[in-house]
């Protein structure tokens, strides 16, 4: 038997050999001929492979090895514009690219409180929904995850993930804080979605609703698995030809979308529009705010959050308040929708959770918890007095109770502080 990428199958060719899918149901008899549609069917339930010959379920075990996404570029390209058609198609047809909140907003059970000292347990569920994210993206980036177990799996990460920010928003946004360079494709999408959960959240959005923005921006970027990785690392600013490759991305992803039944839609819509700008200077077709999805404007604002926080090979991260600068400053001119940019400053605050400020006494402290739309105004944990010495005891700070206190500055580094110092 061979077994075939569906990728590989060729319209209107007669076949030479019955066609089987892995659970040995004949798809189409010796002689048969395939159509566009046939294979666009099998790609939509999921199917990855068909085998060609007499049905050999011993064969078929052997041929049955993980196939990581990266390989699937060729497939990815050939199958690109069919794809987009699609779905630019339903996005013409699509009643409600701007959703809106109904129900229960999932911010009414979020804990808003205080939690200066967490426990250990607290704690080690926040690593365990960290560990979990990671490990889910590396088995579907490595094809280690069969395909029909992607979306159920997809959808227990996310709820976990969704029960952390109920119980503790401010421990659960510092998920984001950790990084990596070797796996940033895996920090990044998982990041995205920790952010996307908070500003869904943030815009009184349903816990349903939550949960399908969050599960679409885990699979937001998996398209950058099939460019180039000399392309993708390189330490230099991107030819024109260069940048032309990355940008198919949002392209590609359709395609690896389309490979996982029981993913929602709108997932196809936030893969393949977040990289627009509601100014219409965005890719891949350069669509203004009204033809946006609205999950994808919200995924646009984490994605470019998370990006500028991030070492990449060209340059050093942005310090946050300076990513949150640079994306507050672009609400005006139309490049980011503003309740998502509103949304992202309700959770993060202008001085985003986990970095350094220096108050108008001379003390340095660390924002551990926004004040919602008193954006400027945080609580922050006062680790070093005015003379720069460590305090033995950090003091947690309301700065929306203290008027005679203000935030003067950012401070730049970490000054080899823990993540969870001041908590």
């Amino acid at each position: 038997m061979n077994r075939v990428p569906i990728g590989s199958l060729t319209a209107n060719v007669k076949l030479q050999a019955p066609m089987y899918d892995r659970s040995g149901r004949l798809l189409l008899a010796r002689g048969g001929r395939l159509t566009e549609e046939m294979i666009l069917s099998l790609l939509r339930g999921g199917v990855e492979h068909v085998y060609l010959g007499e049905w050999n379920p011993e064969e078929v075990r052997l041929l049955e090895t993980p196939v990581p996404i990266s390989d699937y570029r060729g497939v990815a390209e050939r199958m690109a514009y069919v794809l987009q058609s699609q779905v630019e198609t339903n996005l013409k047809d699509e009643p409600t690219l701007e959703v809106e909140p109904e129900g229960e907003p999932l911010e009414e059970s979020v804990d808003q409180s205080v939690q200066a000292r967490r426990s250990e347990s607290r704690l080690r569920e926040w690593h365990a929904a960290h560990h979990d994210g990671i490990a889910f993206l590396d088995d579907v980036l490595k094809g280690d995850l069969e395909n029909d177990r992607v979306a159920e799996t997809a959808a227990k990460v996310v709820a976990k993930l969704t029960d952390s920010l109920t119980a503790d928003r401010s421990l659960f946004l510092n998920l984001t804080t950790l990084k990596s360079n070797a796996q940033y494709l895996y920090y990044h999408s998982f990041n995205v979605s920790v952010l996307v959960i908070n500003i869904a959240s943030a815009l009184r959005f349903n816990r349903h609703q939550v949960m399908e923005a969050g599960l679409n921006a885990l699979f937001h970027d998996l398209g950058m698995a099939m460019v180039p990785q000399d392309i993708v690392n390189a330490p230099r600013q991107l030819t024109e030809s260069e940048f032309l490759d990355v940008q198919k991305h949002s392209l590609h992803v359709l395609y690896a979308i389309e490979r996982f039944p029981g993913l929602p839609w709108t997932a196809r819509y936030t893969g393949y529009q977040n990289h627009e700008r509601c100014d219409g200077s965005g890719y891949p077709r350069m669509n203004k705010q009204q033809f946006i999805h609205r999950f994808a404007r919200i995924v646009s604002v984490a994605d470019v959050y998370d990006a500028l926080t991030s070492d990449r090979p060209w340059r050093p991260a942005y310090h946050p308040y300076r990513a949150m600068e640079h994306i507050v400053r672009r609400v005006p001119k139309k490049l980011f929708d503003g309740e998502a940019v509103r949304g992202l400053l309700t959770c993060l605050s202008l001085f985003p959770l986990g970095s350094l400020v220096r108050l108008n006494t001379g003390e340095i402290a660390k924002v551990i918890h926004s004040n919602g739309e008193a954006y400027s105004r945080p609580v922050v944990s006062v680790l070093y007095d005015a003379n720069g010495h460590l305090r033995s005891q950090p003091e947690t700070i309301d700065l929306l109770q203290e008027e005679r206190l203000d935030i003067e500055s950012f401070v730049e580094g970490d000054m080899g502080i823990g993540l969870t110092a001041g908590f």
